[in-house]
């Protein structure tokens, strides 16, 4: 009886002494990511203010065209209204970064969760710099302009993909409005948030099938580029795989696109996955306001047990 009380003991102390460095590793990854998440924070608030206080030419842009949309063609005036919303702190893409920082997980259990964590607070650090933002407001602005049937011209379009920038929704694709669900035949199509159900509605237009979506050009700032600058792991991880299974010549994966989606499939963490310490160098680099540049991207963790 002594002998398997001892062997009890004995175990509790060592599940005891587990915890404890368990613990330890916590709270110092913890104490390091509150640091770089105050931080991105303050990128966040100020992106509001700004936001609010109309300091973003994009954001300027889309009141103009919201109002000569509604005056030009009244069937749309909800929709023009709606829109109007993603110049301030109300619109889907400003709350959409907020969600995500309020998803971080601040407690990791390893050293490798702890590095997803990093990289995600340097994507959402880059995607709340004012020079980003101001550019992804662009695909709300050519969304304005696509509804106008060209009385409103699209704006930072490369000429070759004005034409098709026109008639196309710049916001599908953007996880921000919607995302691409598979129904019980497996295939992909785009369902959109809430009240951006008025496209359907209103419009007239069909649900997207990725299929068909995907094999028509759709040029987007979000799909272009900001995905793969900011946008989350797991959203460049899904339309990587889509678009391996619908290959097409127009939604062929970037070499910016495959580097990422080969670096996070390997690291995983509570929200996504991560990067190669190669490519958050290199995503820190976006951007241009002196906020963002405050958040050291390059920072580890310090060594210790």
């Amino acid at each position: 009886m002594k002998r398997n009380n001892l062997r009890i003991f004995k175990t509790l102390i060592a599940l005891l002494l587990l915890s404890s460095f368990l613990s330890g590793c916590s709270n110092r990854f913890e104490e390091q990511l509150r640091g770089n998440h105050k931080v991105v924070s303050s990128s966040v608030s100020y992106l509001k203010e700004q936001l609010d206080a109309g300091q973003l030419t994009n954001g300027l842009l889309i009141n103009k065209y919201a109002n000569t949309l509604g005056q030009i063609k009244p069937d749309y005036a909800d929709i023009a209204s709606l829109l109007k919303q993603e110049s301030t702190s109300q619109g889907k893409a400003y709350n959409a970064l907020t969600k995500r920082l309020a998803s971080v997980n601040l407690v990791p259990d390893s050293r490798e969760e702890a590095a997803g964590v990093l990289k995600e607070l340097q994507l959402i650090n880059a995607a709340a710099d004012l020079h980003e933002f101001n550019n992804g407001l662009a695909d709300v602005v050519n969304t304005l302009a696509s509804l106008s049937d060209g009385q409103l011209a699209v704006i930072n379009v490369p000429a070759s993909q004005r034409e098709s920038a026109q008639q196309t929704n710049a916001l599908v694709g953007n996880p921000a409005y919607g995302s691409w669900r598979q129904n019980s035949s497996g295939t992909s199509f785009w369902a959109w948030y809430g009240m951006y159900s008025m496209f359907s509605n209103v419009t007239g237009m069909n649900r997207y099938s990725y299929g068909g979506w995907a094999s028509r050009p759709h040029y987007s700032y979000y799909g272009n580029y900001g995905r793969n600058r900011w946008g989350s792991s797991s959203d460049v991880n899904r339309n990587y795989n889509l678009s391996r299974r619908n290959p097409t010549r127009y939604n062929k994966p970037s070499a910016a696109t495959r580097t990422r989606y080969a670096t996070s499939s390997k690291r995983s963490s509570s929200f996504g996955r991560g990067s190669s310490s190669k490519s958050s160098s290199r995503n820190s680099s976006y951007g241009s306001s002196s906020r963002s540049s405050s958040f050291s991207s390059s920072r580890g963790f310090r060594s210790g047990k």
